[in-house]
């Protein structure tokens, strides 16, 4: 419980001073995650090194195309390459690890993408709801769990997780989103570009409610993968916690609902 709690803080130290220090430090940052997240994915997938090798390859080029907006040339371009690893090492690795390493190289660096990309094009405020929809799906559903559970969810894949948890997190994110939409509009800083009165309020809750049950579909997938490869963390970097997967598998399935979400219905 200890190395959580310490392991927590200076996460969180990290993670506020990278928010707040601009959208480059951020890019860095995500950019880091990236690859730690797939590195732990890999591992976690195959132990073929030439696998591996078409991995980072494969999300080379993903992230290349995104950042030069040529995602559907990049997605050409690794569909050929992966193709070529399939035939010039058949025999000696499984097409079905490269189509496995293939889909994880598109949808780490994708998905993680719209994290600056929301920041850059509504601003930090909207950003934040990623955040605090991911982690706070995660920490109600755990207690609510704790303390009303009683009937397991997907017992073949999480074996903790129960029905109250999850509906818990639904309702508990549903009003922290709320919650956090009225703090915004005391300082001054309101979501969607005017007062939101009852109807924004409204909006974000639907967000809340939607993506808290869309972050609890990335966790029991990230679970379900875990346990088909038979481990119990994707990493150990996080004393305590896990690995960046672990710490992320929320974070990252949701980034691009909030995206669309804030960018057609909050924004609006």
């Amino acid at each position: 419980m200890i190395k959580r709690i310490i392991t927590s803080i200076v996460a969180l130290a990290v993670f506020f001073a990278v928010i707040f220090g601009g959208v480059v430090p951020l890019e860095i940052a995500i950019l880091l995650v990236i690859i730690a997240m797939l590195y732990e994915m890999y591992t976690a997938v195959t132990q073929t090194k030439a696998v591996k090798v078409s991995g980072y390859i494969s999300a080379a080029i993903v992230m290349a195309g995104i950042y030069f907006n040529m995602f559907d040339t990049a997605i050409a371009a690794m569909i050929i390459i992966i193709l070529g690893f399939i035939v010039f090492l058949h025999g000696k690795v499984s097409y079905k690890e490269l189509f496995s390493i293939s889909f994880v190289s598109v949808y780490i660096p994708l998905f993680m993408s719209y994290i600056p990309k929301l920041r850059v094009d509504m601003g930090l405020q909207y950003m934040a709801f990623i955040f605090i929809i991911a982690w706070g799906s995660d920490t109600f559903a755990y207690f609510s769990g704790t303390f009303f559970g009683k009937h397991k969810l997907i017992p073949k894949v999480s074996p903790k997780k129960t029905v109250e948890g999850s509906v818990g997190a639904l309702v508990a994110v549903m009003l922290l989103c709320m919650l956090y939409t009225l703090i915004m509009d005391l300082c001054g800083h309101h979501i969607g570009g005017v007062e939101p009165g009852i109807f924004g309020y409204i909006k974000t809750g639907i967000l809340g409610a939607v993506t808290a049950a869309v972050s609890q579909l990335g966790d029991l997938a990230a679970s379900a993968v875990k346990r088909d490869s038979g481990i119990k963390d994707y990493g150990k970097i996080f004393p305590g916690h896990g690995g960046f997967m672990d710490r992320f598998d929320s974070v990252i399935i949701i980034a691009p609902v909030v995206y669309y979400y804030c960018m057609h219905i909050i924004g609006m």
